[in-house]
């Protein structure tokens, strides 16, 4: 099986390093069972504090989008040197360098490839070109609600959506500026509609049971391309 796995940058803004030593076991583990894995990281509070920094110094915002590039591939590097010999010892700039690297048959970890896309993008978009299985989007929630979870105490998991759902709910809570990337934004969506991928959003928390979720036994949120 071939997954794309998309880690939110909030895995490395925590002090605690068990979520990324839970990432190193479960990720060893999948490859032993020959599982195709591709990693895309995000770039976390280090990439919105230097994004803050250069916008109140006036930076337009596609220089923004490349402080924001720049710290989710040193997020890359870092997922890469935890991994070890399983992983493709250099980070991919773009998807031409991604499909390179795949080839080679290790674990292939980058961040951001280029300024307005986001790394939920990047993400589709390497999955739609390694023809993968799955796409899993780790977040910081176990899944999609109906409405903002951090705004509204009745929001309810989804266990099921589509995308044409999901784009409805995020409408009102999405930005595109840099930094501000959250779930998966409009050219996330399309991609993963035109390449008809199916996606499960969960809690980077629980990487240890990624097997499972994959398989269905563990509470996610399924998004299927429609």
């Amino acid at each position: 099986m071939k997954i794309v796995l998309k880690l939110t940058g909030k895995i490395f803004d925590e002090e605690n390093i068990t979520p990324l030593l839970t990432l190193k076991e479960t990720i060893n583990s999948l490859f032993q069972e020959n599982y195709r894995i591709g990693i895309v990281t995000g770039g976390g509070v280090t990439a919105r504090k230097y994004i803050q920094k250069a916008r109140q110094l006036g930076s337009n915002e596609a220089y923004l989008d490349l402080l924001g590039i720049w710290t989710s591939r040193l997020n890359a590097y870092l997922v890469t040197f935890t991994l070890g010999e399983i992983a493709y010892p250099k980070i991919p700039e773009n998807l031409e360098e991604f499909i390179q690297y795949w080839s080679y048959g290790k674990v292939v970890v980058t961040g951001g490839f280029q300024p307005g896309q986001s790394t939920a993008a990047v993400a589709a978009l390497t999955a739609e070109a390694i023809n993968a299985d799955l796409l899993i989007i780790a977040t910081n929630v176990d899944g999609v609600y109906d409405k903002d979870p951090r705004i509204y105490k009745d929001a309810k998991l989804l266990q099921t959506t589509t995308t044409t759902e999901l784009q409805t709910i995020l409408e009102n809570t999405q930005s595109v500026k840099a930094g501000t990337y959250e779930l998966l934004d409009p050219m996330a969506i399309k991609i993963i509609e035109r390449s008809k991928i199916k996606v499960i959003v969960m809690n980077y928390n629980k990487l240890s049971k990624l097997k499972n979720i994959i398989q269905g036994k563990e509470v996610s949120t399924i998004i299927n391309p429609v």
